[in-house]
């Protein structure tokens, strides 16, 4: 005859069976939000924000800058407006009229 499980045995196995599928839903989950995180960046990397043109990255006196061509706004990356603060006295005004001179604008004059 065979032998029946005890009802602490069935529900050790339940409860063995429901955590195995939550650790697997819950790296399932993970798996998949890495990935629309990955899509999203690469549909976006390099895009103007404001109107989703190519963005060109350029150097204005050891800082990066990304600038668009089609709307020319410039966007800083996280930390690189900081990077000015860094700078000598007065670097901040020569950095901001080169800029604007690669925009096709001049400095005002003093």
């Amino acid at each position: 005859m065979p032998v029946k499980p005890s009802g602490n045995e069935e529900d050790f196995i339940r409860r063995q069976e429901a955590e195995l599928l939550a650790k697997r839903r819950k790296a399932a989950d993970a798996k998949r939000a890495a990935q629309e995180r990955e899509e999203t960046k690469q549909l976006h990397w390099m895009r103007c924000p404001k109107c989703g043109e190519a963005l060109q990255e350029e150097r204005y006196h050891g800082v990066a800058v990304d600038r668009c061509a089609a709307c020319k706004g410039i966007w800083f990356d996280a930390g690189e407006a900081e990077g000015l603060l860094d700078k000598a006295p007065g670097a901040m005004e020569r950095f901001f009229g080169d800029m604007l001179k690669g925009l096709g604008g001049s400095p005002k004059k003093k």
